[in-house]
C-alpha cells in the first residue's frame, strides 16, 4: 500500500518542478540557480541529502505540510518519518503540531523516539501540546526577536503584513500561526537552530498555498533546502529495503 501510494505520487503529472539536466540531480541553496525549476522546489537525492546530513553534528529537519493529506498518504508519511529517525539517529524534527501532515509525520517519529521531536506552537497548549524542553510558542518571543521574526513573515508572505501587530485578537490569533511557521525556519537560539532541510507535502496543485506555502517561501528566502512528496516518497522503497545512508562523498 504505501509503495503504491509513493508511485502514484511521484507519477503524478500535477507538479510545475523539472528535472535540470545539467543539475545532476544535485540539491541548490537557491532555486533559481536551476534552469526550469520553478520557484518553490529544490533538486535533491537521497545520496545528496546523505552529505547534507553528514556535514552537521545535530541536524534538524522540518517535517509538515498542509492540513487536507489524503488518507492513502498517511501511512507512507508515518512510515517515512520513521524511516528517517532510524536511519539518522543525530538528526532532530521539527513540527508545527498541525493535524494532517504534520500529525502522520510525527506520529512516525514517536513510533521509534519521541524525545527527538520538537514542536513551535502558535500558543502555549496548542492541540493539547505539553511544553518541555522540545516545544516553543510564539509567546516565548521576547519583543525584540518577535519583530525579527515578523519581518522574516513580511518578506515571506507580504499581503498579511498588518497580521503581526493588529490590535484584532482574531487577526493578530492569524499572524501568530504565520510567525509560528516562520520561527520553525528562522530557528530561536542555540536550543532551536534553524534546520538544514525540509520535508512538505504540499498542495498537489498550488504548492505555495496557504501555510505550507509560506513556509516553503520562508525556507527559500533563508537557503533551506525544500523537498516535496514527489521526491520524498521515492526513497521509501529504498528505505525499506534496507539500503543504509553510505559514507559521505568525497
Amino acid at each position: 500500500m504505501i509503495a503504491s501510494a509513493s508511485r502514484a505520487i511521484c507519477n503524478s503529472r500535477k507538479f510545475s518542478i523539472r528535472s535540470s539536466k545539467s543539475s545532476g540531480g544535485r540539491f541548490f541553496s537557491d532555486p533559481a540557480d536551476v534552469p526550469g525549476h520553478g520557484e518553490y522546489g529544490f533538486l535533491m537525492t537521497f545520496d545528496d541529502f546523505r552529505d547534507l546530513i553528514s556535514a552537521h553534528t545535530n541536524p534538524v529537519v522540518l517535517l509538515e505540510g498542509r492540513r487536507e493529506i489524503p488518507e492513502s498518504i498517511v501511512p507512507a508519511a508515518r512510515r517515512f518519518a520513521f524511516l528517517l529517525s532510524t536511519s539518522f539517529p543525530s538528526m532532530r524534527f521539527r513540527s508545527g503540531n498541525a493535524p494532517g501532515t504534520d500529525a502522520a509525520f510525527a506520529s512516525g517519529i514517536n513510533d521509534h523516539d519521541s524525545n527527538r521531536l520538537e514542536l513551535f506552537l502558535p500558543h502555549v497548549g496548542h492541540r493539547k501540546a505539553v511544553a518541555g524542553p522540545r516545544t516553543l510558542s510564539v509567546g516565548s518571543l521576547t519583543p525584540e526577536s518577535r519583530v525579527v521574526v515578523a519581518e522574516s513573515a513580511v518578506k515571506a508572505s507580504p499581503r498579511n503584513r498588518g497580521l503581526f501587530d493588529s490590535k484584532v485578537p482574531r487577526l493578530r490569533a492569524k499572524g501568530n500561526y504565520l510567525l509560528r511557521d516562520t520561527l520553525k525556519v528562522t530557528g530561536y537560539g542555540s536550543a532551536f537552530p534553524p534546520p538544514v532541510a525540509g520535508f512538505f507535502y504540499a498542495d498537489p496543485d498550488d504548492p505555495m498555498a496557504g501555510g505550507t506555502g509560506h513556509t516553503i517561501r520562508v525556507c527559500r528566502n533563508h537557503g533551506v533546502p525544500v523537498i516535496l512528496q514527489q521526491d520524498w516518497l521515492g526513497w521509501i522503497p529504498d528505505l525499506e529495503s534496507g539500503k543504509k545512508p553510505g559514507p559521505p562523498k568525497k
